[in-house]
């Protein structure tokens, strides 16, 4: 039997050195070198940045780590399913391109976590730059967008939400429990055989109602919290997150607004809410997105769930179309054979409904408000109705007219569902544009919950998980070479920038120097006041 040679790697006691510089641990072709670039295209005190002029406390103490190296240790880390601080410190021992990327920097993870929680609105504002950077780069249709939502998990329990009629069970269950241990106490109180051998109250039965009081003491408090805040929830833990509901169950956490543009599939604007409904998130988005893409018109797909006559108003008064399909609310009444509003006509000129029969249906009283907007009540006369020949498919047995109820948005709607005849397949183009995100961010990335808690922290978190998600595309699209050459040349341009500032601002000086000194001449220094980088 022939004897087989495998490769040998080196011994774990020989000495060796390793490459010479930090330099050489990272391929030229990494990824990660991208990033580096990137983040030393950006002005960190501009964007809001703590400690970006390198000052520490009193002077004492060491320096803090710049806020460069904390950004690309996040970017890298949300780049590769690293969140957790004290994974992040870890990887600063033992991964190369972290140990090339912060240059053998070893922060520890409390500084690590300090970063991401001090840092919310600027990790806002580096998501923002990068949307800029790709909108000059051309990566933006800016013509088509989608928008669509989806539940990540907080970091709270649904155990830690209380919805009003939860905390109203609990705190009934605790008053009757405390007046099962009263009711014992004042039996072993008649019963001198049932106290204890000194003769006093049970201590036990004494302490668990101590307890039970003080449960409920609480419980009071937080109620009252709730019906100041005028809140329909209240966390212990999380006080921002709710308890979402949807199809497939409860989440306790955030509901997660995106728009993705359709040429590159990148995202343009995201938000974070606690409303688990879409309805009024509709022309808000929308308005982001055009802000960010700075164009005057828009063409915006949504699923039913944004449908709503004042949002789609919104966005007609805006220069945003909007594609919505509007929610088979008549369905189960069209399945029994009745008539749905649908198959009633109205006449604009006459200002009447008129039905199947021909019969009017005309105003009755004045509009009203309710849910915030404008209604109308149209409705037939009873002499009408009685010998109609569809009258069992258009009232129920002891209602003797029929009524319809007309919004102020009605027009708007009714414009909106011409448009939506012919769109079936702007829905399925939907599809593929808006759900591929979440899919991505949610199955491949592992990014199904938030670490940090509180609106302000958990959209920036957010803002990281948008940015790396872009960042990954970009790269795919233009790829390594184009992007670092780009940041180059942006780089270049900031620099340059700087250095004009510099003299405009001696220029400047200049001139005030020179009015104070030559007070007659003062005219002809006045042009360096108006320079500017």
């Amino acid at each position: 039997m022939t004897k087989r040679r495998y490769k040998t790697g080196n011994a774990r006691d020989q000495l060796s050195l390793l490459p010479a510089r930090i330099e050489d641990y990272v391929p030229a072709n990494a990824p990660v070198r991208a990033l580096d670039a990137y983040v030393d295209t950006l002005d960190l005190a501009e964007l809001g940045f703590r400690y970006t002029d390198g000052g520490h406390a009193k002077g004492k103490g060491h320096p803090p780590y710049n806020p460069a190296d904390l950004l690309k240790l996040y970017l890298y880390g949300y780049q590769n399913k690293v969140r957790s601080s004290r994974c992040l410190e870890r990887e600063t021992h033992r991964n190369l391109e972290v140990i090339w990327l912060l240059r053998a920097l070893r922060p520890d993870h409390k500084t690590i976590a300090n970063f991401r929680k001090d840092n919310a609105e600027a990790l806002k504002s580096v998501n923002k730059d990068f949307v800029l950077l790709c909108r000059e780069l051309n990566l933006y249709g800016g013509k088509k967008c989608a928008i669509d939502s989806s539940y990540f998990h907080g970091n709270a329990s649904k155990a830690s939400i209380y919805p009003h009629k939860r905390l109203d069970r609990e705190l009934d269950k605790l008053e009757a429990e405390i007046e099962r241990y009263q009711k014992e106490l004042e039996e072993n109180d008649k019963s001198p055989a049932q106290r204890g051998e000194s003769g006093s109250e049970d201590p036990q039965l004494q302490e668990k109602l101590t307890r039970l009081k003080a449960r409920q003491q609480e419980k009071q408090a937080l109620k009252q919290a709730l019906e100041q805040s005028g809140e329909a929830q209240i966390s212990t833990t999380d006080k921002d997150a709710r308890r979402l509901n949807k199809g497939t169950g409860t989440v306790a956490g955030y509901n997660v607004q995106i728009v993705v543009d359709d040429k590159h599939r990148l995202i343009v604007a995201s938000d974070v809410t606690n409303d688990g409904n879409d309805q009024h998130q509709l022309h808000r988005m929308a308005e982001q997105a055009k802000e960010a893409l700075e164009v005057d018109e828009l063409e915006v797909l949504a699923d039913a769930s944004y449908h709503d006559a004042g949002e789609l108003a919104a966005c007609e008064q805006t220069g945003i179309t909007a594609f919505v399909p509007e929610p088979a609310k008549s369905r189960r009444i069209k399945a029994q054979g009745r008539l749905t509003r649908h198959a009633f006509c109205y006449e604009m000129a006459r200002d009447v409904y008129v039905c199947p029969q021909g019969r009017e249906l005309v105003p009755r009283g004045r509009p009203f408000e309710q849910n915030g907007r404008l209604w109308t009540r149209y409705a037939s006369r009873p002499e009408q109705c009685q010998g109609c020949p569809l009258r069992q498919q258009c009232l129920p047995e002891k209602t003797g007219v029929r009524t319809l109820l007309r919004s102020e948005y009605e027009e708007v709607s009714e414009r909106h569902r011409a448009r939506m005849k012919g769109a079936s397949g702007k829905m399925r183009e939907r599809c593929g544009m808006v759900e591929h995100p979440f899919g991505t961010l949610k199955c491949r990335a592992g990014w199904t919950h938030f670490l940090v808690r509180g609106f302000e922290k958990v959209s920036g978190e957010w803002a990281l998980m948008v940015m790396c998600y872009n960042f990954s595309r970009v790269l795919n699209i233009i790829g390594l070479d184009g992007f670092m050459e780009y940041c180059r040349q942006r780089r270049k341009k900031r620099v340059k920038m700087g250095e004009n500032g510099e003299i405009c601002a001696v220029l400047i000086v200049f001139a005030h120097l020179a009015a104070r000194i030559w007070p007659r001449n003062a005219g002809k220094y006045a042009f360096c006041g108006s320079l500017s980088p």
